[in-house]
């Protein structure tokens, strides 16, 4: 299921008759198992969610979670963030649009997903959040992609620490850069540079599971050239730092 943010805002704009929309939403969004959806109060905490989103923290029935913030049901920084994000929308307001991140599903399997938060008004007054977060499935088959492509990719994702762009990729898969980008889309659900930064964190991520390497060297070895700059990005997209989800998880150092 997919629904724009223009579509979204549409349904709950304003907030006007929003007890009478919540049931339809949920209802709308129980037919997606690939989509979290959420609306939140004006403190983050759950008004409204989808059966998808209750199950994916070990829920059987969706009303265990109204009343409860994300890091109420979700252990660790994969709870902290999405709450850290919420109070930043709500104190800008600037909406998160189409951000790759790493959520949580049980049991203890994150997965990729691009998430969209927008503010909910009242009469003007902001009131909460609604937002929902689409994991990322592979929509064809690897025989579907071009083997010029497939080759690259597969370079690639061999070798993490040569650098690379978006361009690079598309020049030695002799594909223009607008064919690149559709293919990519396609296949991925995302552009090329979040699917670059996603491969490059997943690699990030292995490594901080099942080797001893330092941080510094995981960082080398993924292809970042900026230590602090892997960091930000690590956490951006993990919901913690290299640190911090290494110790969660167990692993290394």
């Amino acid at each position: 299921m997919k629904m724009s943010t223009a579509g979204l805002s549409d349904l709950v704009a304003d907030g006007e008759n929003l007890a009478l929309r919540l049931p339809v939403l949920e209802l709308l969004f129980d037919e997606a198992s690939d989509v979290a959806f959420f609306v939140k109060d004006r403190d983050g905490r759950y008004l409204s969610v989808n059966q998808s989103l209750a199950e994916r923290h070990g829920f059987a029935n969706k009303q265990e979670m109204i009343g409860k913030r994300p890091s109420d049901v979700c252990p660790g920084p994969f709870g902290v963030v999405p709450s850290e994000q919420d109070a930043k929308i709500l104190r800008t307001g600037q909406p998160l649009i189409n951000h790759l991140e790493m959520q949580w599903q049980r049991p203890h399997k994150p997965c990729w997903c691009l998430t969209t938060k927008l503010l909910l008004r009242d009469e003007g007054d902001v009131v909460g959040l609604v937002g929902f977060s689409r994991d990322l499935r592979e929509s064809v088959s690897l025989d579907e992609i071009p083997s010029g492509l497939a080759l690259v990719l597969d370079r690639f994702e061999q070798n993490f620490s040569e650098l690379t762009s978006p361009s690079l990729l598309a020049r030695e898969a002799r594909m223009s850069a607008s064919r690149f980008a559709r293919m990519i889309k396609r296949v991925f659900g995302v552009t090329p540079s979040q699917y670059i930064s996603r491969t490059r964190i997943n690699q990030a991520a292995r490594l901080l599971r099942e080797s001893d390497a330092s941080v510094a060297e995981i960082a080398l070895q993924a292809g970042f050239t900026d230590h602090s700059a892997f960091t930000r990005k690590f956490r951006s997209a993990m919901g913690a730092t290299p640190s911090a989800y290494r110790e969660v998880l167990g692993g290394g150092e």
